[in-house]
């Protein structure tokens, strides 16, 4: 029997968030978007309430399991500041030069995107016929808090503990390999983006040593899809007033 070797602590960080990561996503998926939950809110609710909770509870959900568990690693296993795990405001000046000229761009992307049939099937994830601003507002702020916790565990918690462990290139094949199979249920046209995306803000992350690129980048990807989608959904209206839900 060949002789094992002695364990490598140093790659142990990377290991860790590699399997926290994907347990994260993992508990995400068979509980936030179980169809038990969604029949069991369709039950309760309206078609349309249903779908606003149903929605703002996968948000909600995901925001604790990719936000909150990493920190908690981070501080109590790992015992290191979270400003090494992209939690800091290093090169905040740079970040938002380099955020807003692809912001224009994503903004251009999903414009016209947004107007294709497949796109219009699933977005906004939020199925309603008359949105009102409170509700606009309800939704951009779950998109917020949802992406900052996600992005806090893709790239942060997972990409520096395996740029700690592996080094530059592995960490960014390792985030990139994680994030597309994450998409894998959404179909293969997101799991294929999600490569090019991923490599993108996996690299730009690294060389900015924080994760607000990718949040910003993130959220002006969601917020810009979902508000065409909105525009251009022909069963879907804007409305002034707030209506009962």
């Amino acid at each position: 029997m060949p002789e094992l070797p002695e364990p490598d602590l140093k790659l142990l960080p990377g290991s860790i968030a590699i399997v926290i990561t994907i347990l994260a996503f993992l508990v995400f998926y068979f509980i936030a978007i179980s169809s038990r939950l969604g029949m069991r809110l369709h039950l309760r609710f309206s078609p349309e309430a249903a779908s606003v909770r149903s929605i703002l509870l996968q948000r909600l959900t995901g925001t604790v399991l990719y936000g909150f568990v990493p920190v908690l690693v981070v501080v109590l296993v790992f015992r290191m500041p979270i400003s090494h795990y992209g939690w800091n405001s290093e090169n905040l000046a740079r970040t938002l030069t380099w955020w807003i000229p692809i912001a224009l761009l994503v903004v251009a992307v999903t414009y016209f995107a947004a107007r294709n049939g497949i796109s219009l099937a699933s977005y906004p994830q939020i199925r309603v016929r008359q949105w009102d601003p409170g509700l606009i507002l309800l939704s951009a702020l779950s998109w917020t808090v949802y992406l900052a916790g996600y992005e806090s565990m893709f790239r942060g918690f997972l990409l520096f503990s395996c740029l700690e462990s592996f080094g530059f290139w592995p960490a960014v094949i390792i985030n990139i390999s994680i994030y597309s199979l994450v998409h894998l249920p959404k179909g293969y046209r997101e799991t294929l983006g999600s490569v090019f995306l991923g490599f993108i803000l996996a690299y730009t992350t690294l060389r900015l040593g924080s994760f607000w690129f990718a949040f910003l980048v993130h959220l002006t990807l969601a917020l810009s899809n979902e508000w065409f989608s909105i525009a251009f959904h022909p069963d879907m209206t804007l409305v002034r007033n707030q209506t009962s839900r």
